[in-house]
């Protein structure tokens, strides 16, 4: 677990779906083969499955392998990229500048490539308007050539780079757009939950809950269980907060439920999570309608999963999330109401 907001904050969404249940490698990525192209698929399955260091090595491979320039520019391009990401960004500024040399716009997926981790890099640098302009005509540049899949990469990258809520609003609705032109029910999974997740954080709970229930909608076509499992305690967690509390009430404890069977088939921190964010939010809903004893023991059950899922390894979060728990537990404790 990594960056999250807890139950007032929609950001634990963000990071959970776009990981585990958005769409794998890029449709329009596949090349004609070649010993290049065969180490491209390789070491793009490690880049997306976070190994970034040998997923590093497997591009720099893929760039002396040859084949077409447009496997050469994306490989150069990729390995700035995993340099960035492993906080060498001074490493990967000549693969950069060698596939920035080589890239043609002519060649889309090597264009592409190099225009967005250009873009990356000016942001990282603290160049965020430059970023958010070159993500902007990346979205659209992306678009003409009908690679989706990277569209909507370029539009989360300019609301990454923008402060305007707004803006990002705007953004996060066109990156959806992309995704419905080009039929990526995974990616309209990941950006609906996203957009539930930036509204949630701007307490627009009622818009929150309809991007969730969009989420749910996808997530039932093409997630697993698991993304299915937190699409809808994502629901349940936002009618809690609209005072809907009898439907977040059957929400919640269906995925409860489902969260505690997952559990005791497969052991383990990542069930864990969501047996505590359940227990969490139904804590709160018995709290708030005064079955205050049951609250407590929900609370302290909560605790122990979410110590069991390492909350306690997930950085300045997770401290100061188990610090809000705390916190609960010592009001509820002393008798105070909500």
């Amino acid at each position: 677990m990594a960056r999250a907001l807890g139950l007032g904050g929609g950001a634990l969404l963000v990071l959970f779906l776009a990981a585990c249940a958005g769409p794998g490698a890029e449709p329009e990525a596949i090349q004609a083969a070649s010993a290049g192209a065969e180490l491209m698929e390789r070491a793009d399955k490690l880049f997306g499955g976070r190994k970034y260091a040998e997923a590093r090595g497997l591009y720099a491979r893929a760039s002396q392998a040859g084949g077409s320039s447009s496997v050469f520019v994306q490989a150069c391009a990729r390995v700035a990229r995993c340099e960035s990401i492993l906080g060498q960004p001074l490493e990967g500024r000549p693969w950069l500048a060698l596939a920035q040399a080589r890239a043609r716009a002519e060649e889309p997926l090597g264009w592409s490539r190099v225009q967005q981790v250009l873009g990356i890099y000016e942001r990282e640098e603290g160049q965020g308007q430059a970023a958010s302009r070159r993500f902007e005509a990346l979205f659209e540049y992306c678009l003409e050539h009908e690679l989706f899949s990277r569209a909507i990469d370029a539009a989360h990258h300019v609301v990454l780079a923008t402060a305007d809520f707004d803006e990002q609003l705007a953004w996060s609705r066109k990156g959806i757009a992309a995704a419905e032109q080009g039929g990526l029910q995974g990616w309209l999974a990941v950006l609906w939950n996203n957009l539930g997740a930036s509204l949630e954080d701007r307490g627009r709970f009622a818009d929150a809950l309809m991007a969730y229930e969009e989420a749910r909608r996808y997530h039932d076509l093409v997630g697993d269980d698991r993304a299915q499992l937190v699409a809808d305690w994502a629901v349940g967690h936002a009618q809690r907060l609209l005072g809907q509390l009898t439907a977040a009430r059957a929400t919640l404890e269906a995925a409860h439920t489902w969260a505690l069977a997952r559990q005791a088939a497969e052991p383990g921190p990542k069930n864990a999570e969501w047996v505590g964010y359940t227990l969490w939010d139904l804590a709160e809903i018995d709290w708030l309608e005064g079955a205050s004893e049951r609250a407590l023991v929900r609370l302290k059950s909560a605790r122990l999963s979410l110590l069991e899922a390492r909350i306690e390894t997930w950085g300045e979060f997770g401290q100061r999330e188990l610090a809000r728990l705390d916190q609960h537990l010592a009001e509820w404790s002393a008798g105070d109401k909500p």
